[in-house]
């Protein structure tokens, strides 16, 4: 039995580790010759943190990452600290660090990806493989696994949909050097919207959303990020974004099958995208050693969970970005959330990633 795993992202990264360990030949190809210096994933969950435990890679990350203590209210010039209890017996909930230094992480722990290989076609139960140098590869493998992102080359080779719907709102994103937040917190300001979050380093990852009548600011304008009492720095990053909520009809395709960014994207609020992704990969190399019954049970289990995920993202992107008169009472709505310690616990548990299947061996 053999795997062929297309994109070399946390998803496809796993997946090869966890073939590996329960000794699965595979082969990882990447169609980027390099790996993107830029993160948009940050969030570690404590689920997430069980996967690599498994992996003997928990305490690498633990080592780097910066834990969330709770989440932070900035209120024009005051502030609500609202501390998490503790969900996990033995990991914080949650832990950032960015992507790039994850796949890292993951990449030196096994082999390394063929990189510049491209994915192109699936013919005759093969699938089409494009070098950097051009040359046209036919490779023969018993199961293809499609971790290549939101616009993968595995799905559109299926010729699977991906429902859904685009956000209208725009956002845009920097890191930076800030002066105002709490460290070791989530910080929110409820309106206008900003979100920040603190990376190793010293630096910060602050996310807002632009009004949609407003002008498009200049690229590297730190303005838009700028609040009582906030002030943004030295910008090392910039980027406006969009966001969309797709789904994939199902996750396996005979002997190929699809798993994080590739069968599921939404909205990157309470950071679940990566995480999911990681777990699809996790169980997937389970479901393989266990045959065609295990990754039928994979498919429908992973896609219901994607679909949670999606429906509870939805209810809280549409709630941060609610328009009109319903923006200012944000503050109002979340003061008082932070002050009721059974919401601060469930918020805890959904970033903890606690009300995902547990992690099997």
């Amino acid at each position: 039995m053999s795997v062929l795993i297309v994109g070399a992202g946390p998803a496809g990264l796993v997946l090869a580790l966890a073939l590996k360990r329960r000794g699965i030949p595979y082969r990882l190809i990447e169609r980027a010759e390099s790996r993107l210096p830029w993160s948009r994933a940050l969030g570690i969950q404590a689920r997430t943190l069980e996967v690599l435990d498994r992996l003997g890679l928990a305490s690498t990350i633990l080592a780097e990452a910066i834990p969330v203590r709770g989440a932070c209210l900035h209120l024009g010039t005051r502030t609500v600290h609202a501390p998490f209890p503790g969900a996990h017996p033995r990991f914080p909930s949650m832990v950032i660090l960015p992507q790039a230094r994850t796949e890292a992480i993951l990449e030196a722990a096994g082999d390394p990806p063929e990189r510049g290989v491209a994915f192109e076609a699936l013919r005759d139960g093969r699938a089409v493989l494009r070098h950097a140098d051009g040359r046209e590869e036919l490779a023969e493998t018993d199961w293809v696994a499609g971790c290549d992102g939101a616009h993968s080359a595995v799905r559109h080779a299926l010729g699977d949909p991906f429902p859904g719907k685009r956000y209208d709102a725009r956002l845009i994103l920097t890191d930076a050097q800030v002066d105002g937040l709490a460290e070791g917190y989530l910080n929110v300001v409820p309106y206008p919207l900003l979100l920040g979050f603190g990376l190793p380093g010293g630096t910060w990852r602050l996310v807002t959303a632009l009004s949609e009548d407003g002008p498009a600011p200049a690229e590297g304008d730190m303005a838009p990020f700028r609040r009582p009492g906030i002030e943004p720095h030295d910008p090392s990053w910039w980027s406006a974004f969009s966001i969309s909520q797709r789904q994939v009809t199902k996750m396996r395709h005979g002997r190929v099958v699809l798993a994080g960014d590739a069968a599921h994207i939404h909205s990157p609020a309470g950071g679940q995208g990566m995480n999911i992704g990681i777990q699809d990969a996790w169980s997937l190399a389970r479901a393989i050693a266990g045959g065609e019954a295990v990754v039928d049970a994979w498919a429908a289990e992973r896609r219901a969970v994607a679909h949670t995920v999606l429906r509870n993202t939805d209810r809280i992107t549409r709630a941060m970005l609610a328009p009109g008169l319903l923006a200012p009472l944000r503050g109002t709505l979340l003061r008082l959330a932070f002050h009721i310690p059974a919401l601060v616990r469930r918020f805890e548990a959904q970033i903890a990633g606690l009300n995902y299947p547990p992690i099997r061996d």
